[in-house]
């Protein structure tokens, strides 16, 4: 009987323990995560306490990266999972969470006999969020697709920038590109044509209008 009671007792005491934790949880953040993968991730989330790329979930045993992108067709869940977006013939207006994030649903046909917009609601399909370089670094927000949805006005993707410095990059020839366009500075690289330059100036002249220098 004493050993029950003991063990009674610590049972008592680590559900009285795990009370505040879960006091912590808004009742209507706990309503939309109980159907979460991750609850912990759901819930984090739902807070804005987004993490890196970087971070690093374990599932069964493996470890798999959070990305900042969801499938097309998919919006961020919350703990690096996506769920499917679907137009649903259902009574009531757009999930709260998938409302006002580029999701995009028309009318129902005349014949469905659904009138007006169909709305956004979660599908029952999932999948693993996975990172996208034309996209900034960080995990989505909850209802979005990815971190290119709300990305800041002066983000350039690796891509978009490579090409902008292709397009603003020195318009000299070739030859003198990875010298600045500069054509002394190519001379003083190539002694051989330094030499010749000097022996035939007016002809070093013309090549150096052609060679579109800088200087």
């Amino acid at each position: 009987m004493k050993r029950l009671l003991t063990i009674s007792i610590a049972s008592a005491s680590i559900a009285v323990g795990a009370i505040p934790a879960l006091a912590e949880v808004d009742p209507k953040i706990h309503k939309l995560c109980i159907e979460a993968k991750d609850y912990a991730g759901c819930v984090r989330s739902m807070k804005g306490d987004t993490m890196p790329t970087s971070r690093v979930i374990n599932s069964q045993g493996a470890d798999i990266a959070e990305g900042n992108s969801c499938p097309a067709g998919y919006a961020h869940r919350g703990g690096g999972t996506c769920q499917s977006v679907e137009c649903q013939y259902v009574v009531g207006g757009n999930d709260p969470l998938l409302a006002g994030k580029n999701h995009k649903c028309g009318n129902a046909p005349f014949w469905s006999g659904y009138i007006g917009r169909l709305p956004l609601r979660w599908g029952s399909a999932t999948a693993r969020t996975f990172n996208d370089e034309n996209c900034p670094p960080g995990v989505p927000k909850v209802g979005w697709t990815s971190t290119c949805n709300y990305a800041p006005s002066d983000w350039e993707s690796p891509s978009a920038k490579a090409a902008r410095e292709k397009r603003e990059g020195p318009k000299c020839n070739f030859k003198l590109q990875k010298y600045g366009c500069s054509y002394d500075t190519y001379l003083e690289a190539n002694p051989g044509m330094k030499k010749w330059a000097e022996l035939n100036p007016d002809m070093a002249a013309k090549e150096r209008i052609k060679l579109q220098s800088i200087d």
